[in-house]
């Protein structure tokens, strides 16, 4: 821990981004917003499950089906925030300093170019974990009423970490190598849309178009069944939302949190599937390293 801390402390360039980052009301406004926004959707909910606890409902069920909801809702929209607030901060994290022509004289100090492509990653990363974990406290209301389980709040917790590493490296990776912050914040914003909602348009599309394969099962081979399941778990996995939601349900109706078999939609075989939530981890912490990788080249390629 101690030697964590010196790592983050030792880099001048965390210390000055958090430090301005943080001088002024800029930042405490923006937190302050963003927990009433959060908070007025939260009570949004609570108050129109009231109604239902007059109607003769089960208590105990209506309780839990309540936390389960609110828990949904603050992940779903916690992990919106780490997808589209990490490359606004990051997209001109480096691409600024080329604007303000202040890139150059930043390269002649003997900071190497890993230290500061490292710098600006983790002091972006650090103020979007401030705005996740202030929003955290949200889910204790939900393991009030229950439903809740401490596998669910595990599994919630890692993949809203993974995403913000990851979009925030992609807002890095953009800004490393671009000279106007604009088209920095544009490509990675059109990437980040190809993720989080281009993903599950093809998901939709190749399930209407598998669905209609399923009709004739007695012409499709096994390999063909394979590379279809193949996909599809493949455009699961790389979505966050997707990755996140099944993951849930596989939980609640497999009682699994990593390995379970999926029978074949055409009732052939049974696939051994992993949980979501293992392979998009797996992926998308690969996927941050290399672009952290690349990112370092391109400004060690700036400086020659």
């Amino acid at each position: 821990m101690l030697r964590l801390k010196e790592k983050f402390t030792q880099n001048p360039v965390i210390l000055k981004e958090m430090r301005g980052r943080m001088r002024g009301g800029r930042a405490f406004i923006l937190l302050t917003v963003y927990l009433f926004v959060l908070s007025s959707l939260i009570s949004m909910i609570y108050l129109a499950f009231l109604p239902t606890t007059t109607s003769g409902t089960n208590i105990l069920t209506l309780r839990q089906t309540l936390g389960k909801t609110l828990f949904g809702t603050t992940m779903l929209l916690l992990l919106f925030t780490a997808c589209f607030v990490a490359p606004a901060l990051t997209a001109g994290s480096i691409s600024s300093e080329r604007e303000g022509q202040t890139f150059d004289l930043l390269r002649t100090t003997l900071l190497p170019a890993r230290s500061l492509v490292m710098g600006k990653l983790n002091s972006s990363f650090l103020f979007i974990s401030l705005l996740l974990f202030a929003g955290l406290p949200l889910l204790s209301l939900a393991t009030i009423f229950g439903g809740v389980t401490y596998a669910e709040i595990a599994i919630g917790s890692i993949v809203l970490i993974v995403t913000t590493l990851t979009f925030s490296a992609v807002g890095v990776f953009f800004s490393s190598f671009t000279k106007r912050t604009l088209v920095s914040t544009v490509l990675a914003y059109s990437f980040t849309l190809m993720l989080v909602f281009g993903l599950p348009v093809f998901l939709t599309m190749g399930i209407i178009f598998f669905g209609v394969l399923s009709s004739s099962p007695s012409g499709m081979s096994t390999l063909t069944e394979i590379m279809i399941a193949a996909a599809i778990y493949l455009m699961i996995m790389l979505n966050p939302i997707s990755a996140a939601v099944v993951s849930e349900i596989i939980l609640l109706n497999e009682q699994t949190a990593f390995f379970f078999l999926l029978p074949s939609p055409w009732g052939s075989i049974s696939y051994p599937i992993v949980s979501p939530w293992l392979g998009y981890t797996f992926t998308y912490l690969l996927l941050s390293l290399v672009l952290i990788w690349l990112s370092i080249r391109f400004v060690r390629q700036a400086e020659r």
